[in-house]
């Protein structure tokens, strides 16, 4: 062990029932160095960053930091150590404020016993802030920050209250515009210059490739190879990912002769103004525009998530109705919401629950639950989209986050739809979990479905999209057809708007 070495692992394995989630990995981290780990989802990345930080217990192997074999059996001996693990969903109290939750645990005390100085607790946040040159109010609640602004405090909170040597982060900017990503990025330096060292986790290989001093490949619980700055290859980082080339797929030929879905006039207060739009049978058409253009509040009115002040739908040449979700449905219309396990998953139920969540409500017409039936369907699901799950009666938050994705995909594909909303389907996967998906989709589309799909990876648009349309401030600011779709023109448009 080196001396600029601060934390190794040496043959770690990890054992749940019938599944081995590490195996005999190895893994190192210097002082003050930014060391990502890229992945699939269920390729180990996960599992360890739990046991590094005390969630979990190894089953055999050996951590050693600071030149001395740790057992870590709990979170507080973690952070005891100084190992401080930001989670993708943010472990926070949203109705406390900013300094209350820097300092949760750790309130100044007042005059009198029992009371906070809140003067003094606003100071010390205040000044914490600045360090990191963070604008944001000491008093201002959190719940009202954005999730970019949630995750500094989060750092702030790690690294000084906790004390942290090493800060752990898992797919950090998942939800966040490049300039949050930007500052992010200053933020981690600051810590590399106060000799913090910092594992990042993430599927964004331009951001680790940006931000990384290393990047170590994860796959099937192993650590297939270490790469330093200067040895950063695309290609090569994406072939120890999945264990070969990753080969794209032409996109199939449109010819746009039957509309299936038209929107006239769409209008939403304060967000669309008069939108028009046409889709064909058999079309991926990406919405594409910055945050705030409005792109997300058109999807959710489309499946009736969101009110429109104004709104004309024809769907199959027949004026339709669209004020709910339910409505939607019955048109054969079907919406995958970006936050999956917010907004999609029953995560205590089994695969099979959640795939046919959809159909048992809306295309089962029997009186008794037929399970012999279910499982059957479930089984071709599971079988079709190749979802990677020890049976289908297993609870789907034990899957990767790439599975619990086609799940979610085969629940919607169940009931045959002729209209299919994503909204951001591969945030959050491994690169070969997004071209099974992307697979799907184009299967989807060559079967006659119409696809209507955004994306916060303007690339992932233009590799999927036959047709994108722009959106800034609500309105129309592009149109790109066939070979006018590239990420240049997207992004030229979105960036002039």
């Amino acid at each position: 062990m080196s001396e600029s070495c601060l934390l190794e692992v040496r043959g770690v394995t990890k054992l749940f029932p019938g599944t081995v989630a590490l195996d005999e990995m190895d893994f190192d981290l210097n002082r003050g160095e930014v060391h990502a780990i890229v992945g699939e989802n269920g390729a180990g990345k996960s599992t360890l960053m739990k046991i590094l930080s005390g969630a979990y217990a190894k089953s055999s192997g050996k951590i050693v930091f600071q030149g001395r074999e740790v057992e870590l059996g709990d979170a507080q001996a973690a952070h005891e150590l100084g190992i401080s693990m930001i989670y993708q969903e943010m472990e926070n109290v949203p109705k406390l404020s900013v300094a209350e939750n820097i300092f949760l645990g750790r309130l100044p005390g007042g005059r009198l016993p029992g009371f906070v100085s809140f003067r003094q607790l606003h100071a010390d946040a205040d000044r914490l802030l600045q360090e990191y040159s963070v604008d944001i109010r000491p008093n201002a609640q959190l719940s009202r920050l954005t999730t970019a602004q949630q995750q500094f405090v989060e750092i702030i909170k790690a690294v000084t209250v906790k004390n942290a040597k090493i800060v752990i982060m898992d797919e950090p900017t998942s939800s966040l515009i490049k300039e949050e990503t930007d500052k992010l990025f200053e933020i981690i330096r600051e810590l590399q210059r106060r000799g913090i060292s910092v594992i990042y986790i993430s599927h964004r290989l331009d951001e680790v490739t940006d931000i990384a001093d290393r990047i170590s490949v994860f796959r099937d619980g192993k650590n297939r190879g270490t790469l330093k700055r200067g040895e950063f290859d695309r290609t090569r980082i994406i072939t120890l990912m999945v264990g070969h080339a990753v080969e794209s797929a032409a996109k199939p030929a449109i010819t746009r002769q039957r509309i299936v879905f038209e929107i006239r006039g769409l209008s939403i207060r304060n967000r669309i103004k008069d939108f028009n739009l046409k889709l064909y049978e058999g079309e991926i058409l990406g919405i594409a525009g910055l945050m705030g253009s409005g792109k997300d509040e058109l999807v959710k009115s489309l499946f009736g998530l969101w009110p429109a002040t104004s709104k004309e739908i024809h769907f199959l040449g027949e004026k339709i109705r669209l004020s709910s979700p339910l409505d939607a449905i019955r048109y054969g219309i079907v919406y995958l919401p970006e936050e999956r396990k917010l907004q999609s998953l029953f995560l205590e139920l089994s695969v099979k629950d959640n795939i046919l969540a959809l159909w048992t409500y809306h295309v089962y017409t029997g009186f008794f639950l037929n399970n012999r039936l279910e499982t059957r369907l479930a089984a071709s699901q599971v079988e079709s989209l190749s979802i990677k799950t020890p049976s289908v009666n297993t609870e789907v938050v034990n899957l990767s986050g790439g599975n619990q994705q086609k799940a979610i995909l085969s629940r919607l594909m169940a009931v045959k739809p002729r209209l299919l909303i994503l909204n951001d389907p591969t945030r959050g996967v491994d690169v070969k979990s997004k071209e099974a998906i992307y697979r799907i989709i184009r299967e989807l589309s060559t079967n006659g479905v119409s696809i209507l799909f955004l994306s916060s990876e303007i690339p992932e648009i233009a590799h999927l999209a036959n047709r994108v349309v722009v959106l800034s401030k609500g309105e129309n600011f592009g149109e790109f057809v066939d070979d006018q779709v590239t990420a240049m023109n997207i992004l030229r448009a979105a960036m002039r708007a």
